[in-house]
């Protein structure tokens, strides 16, 4: 009887041994993927050296800029009943 009771403590020890090795990997997974999507996350990843520090607008926004806008002031009009669009409504 002392010899079965010993196996079954060395069971338990093993076990308890195993789930603590896979909860540490587990956890240490967890760690590698959460440092890897803030890594590469835009938003938090810093600047590469190959990008420009100054954003520069399209050239063809520059030249209707330089010739001057061709949009005319605009107006606003009021609501009238007979402005109201048609809409068509059926049920099935």
């Amino acid at each position: 009887m002392q010899q079965e009771s010993s196996r079954i403590a060395a069971g338990k020890i093993r076990v308890s041994r195993a789930k603590r090795m896979v909860t540490l990997t587990a956890a240490g997974g967890f760690l590698v993927v959460l440092g890897l999507a803030r890594a590469t996350h835009p938003g938090s990843a810093a600047a590469s050296s190959s990008s420009p520090g100054k954003l520069s607008p399209p050239a063809a926004l520059v030249a209707q800029a330089q010739l001057g806008s061709t949009l005319s002031a605009g107006s606003i009009a009021s609501a009238s009943a007979s402005s109201a669009p048609a809409v068509q409504t059926s049920t099935s």
